[in-house]
């Protein structure tokens, strides 16, 4: 069969080229998209990394601000007490996977003033935890 001075092998050839074309825009494509998630997945990763740290340095300066002997730091920070429970809402409010039950922040005063604070969360996308370890010690 002829049509239009084409024979019908190179209908074929053009129609092999044009289903290679279409696949070679497909894996771009799809390639493309598998890098848009990573990006996407890795600056809420480094937000809340951010927002990790600017708690941690708030916890810290109210340490700093106040009565930094033991006894007092030891009074204001215990987790039952009204200050560290003010933070802690933030923490929870902030932070993915913060709850009463999982992944609470770690915070050790040690007999020195040296201060050191764990925070840790999960996203839902997430199959590994993260933490912020900070560690500071209080003098006069």
């Amino acid at each position: 069969m002829y049509v239009s001075g084409l024979s019908s092998r190179n209908i074929g050839s053009a129609l092999i080229e044009s289903l290679l074309a279409l696949l070679v825009f497909v894996v771009g494509l799809l390639s493309l998209l598998i890098l848009l998630t990573s990006t996407l997945k890795q600056t809420d990763n480094a937000r809340y990394r951010t927002e990790a740290s600017l708690l941690a340095s708030d916890l810290v300066s109210r340490m700093w601000s106040g009565d930094r002997s033991l006894d007092a730091l030891r009074a204001r920070f215990d987790p039952v007490a009204e200050e560290y429970q003010q933070w802690l809402t933030r923490v929870q409010a902030s932070l993915p996977g913060v709850t009463q039950d999982k992944n609470q922040p770690n915070l050790v005063i040690d007999d020195t003033r040296t201060v050191s604070l764990t925070l840790r969360w999960q996203a839902a996308s997430d199959t590994a935890q993260h933490q912020l370890v900070v560690v500071t010690r209080l003098t006069d």
